[in-house]
């Protein structure tokens, strides 16, 4: 069976985030806790949250949105979770904003014209101390053939 688009287009995500330096993605999705780190998490993809592993990007895909007969609006939510200070949460979700936000192209093959980080949402730390946020990304570009 064939990957659908949505999984290729996690996929991609993920290559994009690792490319813009937010995070490493491996294909397995197979790390420890000793590889992600608040400077180089995890990046998954969803709508598991790891209980293993404190630092991590998690990427998960919401319903999309027909735009006309052509295009779509492709939405993803990405939690960012860390063990470690406030500004370090802030800091990723931050540097997330600036690789996904007004962009074009982003992930690269997918006809995306346009997008944007449409809602964010900063929370307290849980009891284990992880920092941790959410944001929608709406990515809007062709329907797939």
């Amino acid at each position: 069976m064939t990957d659908s688009y949505p999984v290729l287009f996690e996929r991609a995500l993920a290559q994009a985030l690792e490319t813009a330096g937010l995070g490493q993605y491996d294909l397995t999705e197979v790390y420890t806790a000793a590889s992600a780190t608040v400077a180089n998490p995890a990046i998954l993809m969803g709508p598991n949250l790891p209980t293993t592993l404190d630092n991590c990007i998690v990427i998960t895909a919401l319903e999309p949105i027909p735009d006309g007969r052509a295009n779509i609006l492709w939405r993803y939510q990405m939690l960012g979770r860390l063990k470690g200070t406030k500004a370090q949460i802030k800091n990723l979700a931050w540097n997330m904003r600036v690789a996904l936000d007004h962009k074009q192209n982003i992930p690269s093959g997918f006809d995306v014209s346009w997008s944007w980080v449409f809602s964010e949402l900063l929370f307290s730390p849980d009891s284990s101390g992880r920092q941790s946020f959410t944001q929608t990304v709406y990515f809007r570009g062709r329907r797939p053939l």
